[in-house]
């Protein structure tokens, strides 16, 4: 069983708040979608939403806030911190 999580005692800070790591977006549509492709040892990407090569094919970004998309665009929970 493992153990329970401890508060910090007085004098010591809290523990940093979550990070979430995901996908930088593309410049062009600001979509998140790729496809990957080897060509000589090199990692190229494309954008699937609008055929941009990427030059970062996997760059990515941390942000406070997570928000999980279903397949017709809606909403399907968001994690992180309220703003």
């Amino acid at each position: 069983m493992a153990a329970p999580p401890t508060l910090p005692r007085s004098g010591q800070s809290a523990p940093p708040e979550p990070a979430y790591v995901r996908l930088a977006s593309c410049p062009q549509c600001s979509g998140r979608r790729r496809v990957l492709v080897e060509v000589g040892g090199d990692l190229r990407g494309r954008c699937l939403g609008c055929g941009a090569e990427l030059i970062v094919p996997l760059a990515t970004e941390r942000t406070g806030r997570m928000r999980v998309v279903g397949r017709a665009g809606q909403g399907v929970v968001e994690i992180g911190a309220d703003d």
